[in-house]
């Protein structure tokens, strides 16, 4: 079935196999996205077809039909294309086909008639989607087809460069191409491809022809088709060339492959000024600027001088984002500040990164930058304590909001691992497609552990060639990918790793989330993010809304806490950020709270006065924030998920074990954290609707947390909940440990009368830890409703708890789930029996 190309849809009153008294609802699809799948082979030439009821009734094929019933409206039969490999001839006229193209090969190159990849919107499958595939032999069939001609021009053009695969000797490049339709993206829902088609028809967006490409290098005279790399790439006429020949083929901005700080800015500048004069959200309200920060670096008259400014001092910064690395990095310190300040920083002296930052804020006009390790005093040495750099961090950090939040723009150094890489350079593309196979290869699973084939993708130069043969100025090109996807969502950033190296970094989230305008220096291409819109100089992103995955929590979002007026939108917001954050990496774990409090700042601004941030969570919704899950007790590598140091003398060195600070986040294999579900939108028809209700025996009674330091938002030392809630021991091991006398009058069952109660603990050994018996505090229920099914799926859910060695209270170690469903045994066992306890957890 993966082969599967076209399908029509409708219903069936006397199919071939039809249930008593139903009538129902039939699909020819891939079968895990159908209703009805049925295959027909025909027995002369081997070769499926798909057709409605009536046409099964043939002397010249068998079928197979796997039914699964689906009841729902009529809707009318849908034609997506001929079969594969028939002529548009073959297709019967009386169904009310379009017409036919002269060339079924590539079908004239006329998006109307080409095939395409059926998607059932109302399906949560998620699978490689099947595409017409044409070889480069197909393409020298008829030399009489221009189009035809004009693709293996093109394509011979690319492969024979060497740009895309090395060509040993003794062996020639095959391949295969299939052309994509923007309109039926691979994992887009109804409302996102509308939208996104919005977004295009306002703007100057790419045109571009999109191609899937799939080439192999073997030995000549072999038909062993090897191993294939596949690519995706795009034909396009540049800015200002005429017209191509075919209306598929439109324009796209050209990606200079080295361009210089000034040929950068001269990109950035229409940008600006567009974002200037159009964009509300994303302007500053004095035209003199915005108030600067304690220190800055003055670019004016040739020189580059770190200056204190003066209270109330107005003007246009830059606000650097960047990775320090390994290597030691140029900075200020108490003993270098007077030298900064009087003689200036040479150029030369500066780590690239920061050399090119300020050929591209020279290249804008503009005379600040504020980059942090040269504006903020940093310590002499790493590994001895230094107050003055200790007392000018903590002051600079709690205002570290403003500086993001009012810089003219933020310059993000993407592409550059460390402070000596650069952000300038060649721009290359590939894609990290190794470890993309084996997730996309995991998700689509057909539990027969049959995965499809790794493709590898090596580095290319951007640079695109010239379609030689015609008048007008054709181009192709390996498509900027990596760019495009990079910054949408934390959740698939590991990806990008190679071209984007610091968008992994924790710290780099909140600044380019506060910053009202941000320009990636990316590995592929620059791309700019603001309040507003997306651009990028391919122009794949013009006019797009920085509106990410639907997901993940994004600058639109953020920058109109203002607009919500709705606690729980808030609250539901913030979890969704600490979900993002959990996925991004620190060099130093306890500055994860430091990391936010940034974005803790701002919501608090719109959150009532008197609610408290307590590690992470918030007062204000703080029963519902207990409720967050790690994973710890599924994922062994990768995050550790180990708690943070306790000191016997001065107790945990960072947040309780209630809070989700407690934990080590980030890694190589980062699953994340698991929090928010009522807030999220809903983005397909088959996603379900979740609220929340608080137990009523569930009482928050005092909280607290021992702040280090004057930033209340940023480093804790411990912390402590009181709180009531019905509760239950419940026995995990074969042998487990006597309870202390105080909770001798707690309800005890075994897990093993439950066929529904899932423990999932936030450490890999915490359930090792209990003693063989864990304590069950039940907090709240979550419903979800699904539009097919009305009926409510409910699960409660609360923490697990151990009691700690030195008295009357407890620790969390992880959060349990049940979900309460009619199939269930034993339901409420104990949340419905158990009385209100009051404990203490640290």
């Amino acid at each position: 079935m993966i082969g599967m190309r076209h399908f029509l849809t409708g219903w069936s009153d006397h199919g071939v196999v039809e249930p008593p008294n139903e009538r129902y609802y039939y699909q020819c699809a891939v079968i895990y996205q159908c209703t009805w799948a049925l295959v027909l082979t025909d027995k002369n030439c081997e070769r499926n077809h798909f057709h409605d009821p009536p046409e099964l009734r043939t002397d010249h094929c068998v079928f197979t039909a796997i039914i699964m019933p689906k009841r729902g409206p009529w809707k009318p039969p849908v034609y997506v294309g001929p079969p594969l490999d028939s002529t548009p001839e073959a297709v019967p006229a009386s169904r009310g086909h379009r017409p036919k193209a002269n060339c079924a090969t590539c079908f004239d190159l006329d998006l109307r008639y080409i095939p395409q990849p059926h998607k059932d919107e109302d399906s949560c499958s998620m699978g490689q989607i099947a595409r017409h595939w044409i070889t480069y032999a197909d393409l020298a069939k008829d030399p009489s087809c221009a189009s035809c001609r004009f693709l293996k021009s093109a394509f011979d053009t690319l492969v024979n460069s060497g740009e895309v695969m090395d060509i040993p000797p003794g062996r020639e490049i095959r391949y295969s191409i299939a052309i994509l339709d923007r309109d039926d993206g691979d994992a887009e829902d109804a409302v996102a491809r509308k939208k996104r088609r919005e977004a295009a028809g306002n703007s100057e967006a790419s045109k571009s022809l999109k191609v899937e490409m799939r080439c192999s290098a073997e030995k000549r005279g072999s038909n062993d088709s090897g191993f294939q790399e596949e690519f995706e790439l795009e034909i396009y006429t540049p800015p200002g060339a005429a017209p191509a020949p075919w209306k598929a083929i439109g324009a796209a901005g050209e990606v200079p492959t080295k361009p210089s700080g000034e040929e950068c800015a001269a990109i950035i500048k229409p940008w600006l000024q567009d974002c200037d004069k159009n964009h509300a959200l994303c302007r500053s309200a004095d035209h003199q600027g915005e108030l600067l920060p304690r220190r800055v670096l003055d670019l004016s008259g040739g020189q580059i001088r770190l200056i204190e400014t003066t209270q109330g001092q107005r003007g246009h910064y830059v606000a650097l984002s960047h990775c320090w690395g390994t290597e030691q990095l140029l900075t200020t310190t108490r003993l270098t500040i007077a030298e900064h300040m009087h003689r200036g920083i040479p150029i030369e002296r500066m780590p690239k990164t920061f050399q090119d930052a300020v050929a591209i804020t020279r290249g804008l006009g503009l005379r600040y930058i504020w980059i942090d390790s040269l504006c903020i005093i940093q310590k002499v040495s790493p590994s001895e304590p230094d107050v003055i750099a200790a007392a000018d961090w903590e002051q600079q950090s709690a205002v570290m909001a403003d500086i993001y939040a009012h810089c003219y723009l933020n310059i993000a150094t993407t592409r550059a691992a460390g402070g000596h890489a650069g952000c300038l350079g060649p721009r290359w593309t590939t894609r990290d497609s190794l470890r993309w196979a084996e997730e996309f290869s995991r998700a689509v699973d057909d539990g027969e552990g049959k995965r499809e084939r790794v493709s590898r993708t090596r580095k290319c130069e951007v640079k695109s060639f010239k379609v030689p043969g015609m008048q007008q100025d054709i181009r192709i090109r390996l498509t900027m990918k990596s760019s495009h996807e990079a910054l949408q969502t934390p959740r698939w950033i590991r990806m990008h790793m190679d071209t984007a190296p610091l968008l992994p970094r924790a710290w780099v989230y909140q600044e380019r989330s506060l910053a009202a305008r941000s320009v990636h220096l990316h590995a592929n291409e620059m791309v700019w993010a603001c309040n507003v819109t997306q651009r990028c100089e391919c122009k794949e992103l013009d006019g797009s809304p920085p509106d990410g995955d639907g997901w993940s929590a994004t600058k639109d979002r953020i920058a109109k806490l203002g607009v919500l007026n709705d606690k729980k939108a808030l609250h539901g917001l913030w979890r969704t950020i600490v979900e993002d954050v959990s996925l991004l990496d620190l060099t130093y774990e306890s500055d994860r709270l430091p990391a936010l409090s940034g974005l803790a700042y701002r919501f608090a601004e719109y959150l009532p006065k008197n609610e408290r941030y307590l590690a992470g969570l918030w007062e204000g919704d703080l029963a519902r924030d207990l409720l967050w899950e790690s994973g710890g007790s599924k994922q062994t590598a990768g995050p550790t998920r180990g708690r943070k140091p306790f000191n016997l003398k001065e107790g945990p060195l960072t947040a309780p074990s209630w809070s989700w600070a407690s934990l080590v986040w980030g890694g190589d294999d980062a699953s994340g954290i698991d929090w928010e579900y009522e807030t999220k939108p809903k983005l397909a028809e088959w996603a379900g609707t979740t609220s929340y209700k608080q137990d009523p025996r569930t009482r928050i009674i005092s909280t607290s947390v021992d702040i280090k330091g004057q930033n209340k938002y940023g480093t804790v030392h411990g912390g402590r909940i009181v709180i009531e809630g019905a509760m239950c021991a419940v026995v995990v091991g074969r042998s487990p440990q006597s309870p202390p006398s105080w909770l001798a009058n707690v309800t005890t069952v075994k897990e093993s009368i439950f066929n529904s109660l899932h423990l999932n603990y936030d450490t890999p050994t915490a359930e090792a830890s209990a003693g063989g018996t864990v304590y069950c505090l039940f907090i709240g229920s979550f419903s979800e409703v699904f539009d097919h099914d009305k009926h409510p799926h409910v699960k409660h859910q609360g923490l697990i708890l151990k009691p700690t060695a030195g008295g009357a209270r407890f620790e969390r170690i992880g959060r349990w789930t049940q979900h309460i469903e009619d199939w269930v045994h034993n339901k409420d066992v104990w949340t419905r029996k158990s009385g209100a306890m009051r404990v203490e957890i640290i």
